[in-house]
């Protein structure tokens, strides 16, 4: 029994769901109830209207008279509940557009905030004059390495020159001996159609003859002991 007459508690809000939404939420129903309450009395104006003209025709003026005060009293309540809706819809209006530019600032706050908080990580103007100062001393000195480098590598290019002309003389020399050493061997390789000439001897002349017999006269002949 205690639970079939307890209190009912109102529905809490959603926990997404601010007082703001909430109050908005109930100017809205508000003036649905009110637009509800509008359509209601056009239609009874609308019915009281035709009541009196019915009774107008029937020449009734006293009832077709009370039928178009009712008829006017309900066109004066519809005229207010339309200057209401007017009003809670402009009210509605306004807020939703607060709550806009109300969301707009809130993000202009956030992002002023964050700037601040990169700046203050950056270090300011003076740290990052000071990174652009280290940076230029460490590409002079990478630039020192690699000159150093390159200097090392010309050196050495120039031993490789130097030994490569070596070797070329010696292959050069190789090949002169090569040819040299097959050279005798070049007239057994002669075409068949290429015949050597034989030389013709000379006629020794008779004063040679005298000198070689002499020569020989005067040499003592070797007597065996």
């Amino acid at each position: 029994m205690g639970q079939l007459f307890a209190k009912k508690h109102k529905a809490e809000p959603p926990p997404n769901v601010d007082q703001d939404d909430m109050a908005l939420l109930d100017l809205k129903t508000h003036r649905d109830k009110l637009q509800q309450s509008s359509r209601k009395l056009e239609q009874r104006a609308s019915k009281s209207h035709e009541v009196a003209r019915t009774l107008v025709a029937e020449g009734k003026k006293t009832q077709a008279m009370l039928a178009l005060r009712r008829w006017e009293q309900q066109k004066r309540l519809g005229e207010d509940c339309q200057n209401h809706i007017a009003r809670l819809q402009e009210l509605i209006a306004s807020i939703e557009m607060a709550q806009l530019t109300k969301g707009t600032v809130d993000a202009l706050k956030t992002g002023v905030a964050m700037m601040k908080r990169i700046q203050q990580d950056i270090g300011g103007v003076d740290q990052v004059q000071r990174l652009l100062g280290e940076q230029e001393e460490v590409q002079e000195a990478q630039q020192e390495i690699a000159a150093m480098l390159a200097g090392e590598g010309g050196v050495e290019d120039a031993e490789m020159l130097s030994e490569f002309s070596r070797l070329q003389e010696e292959a050069a020399l190789s090949t002169l001996t090569k040819a040299d050493a097959e050279a005798p061997a070049t007239t057994e390789t002669l075409a068949p159609d290429t015949v050597p000439v034989e030389e013709t001897p000379q006629p020794v002349s008779e004063d040679k003859v005298e000198l070689v017999e002499k020569a020989t006269a005067a040499t003592p002949a070797l007597v065996p002991a």
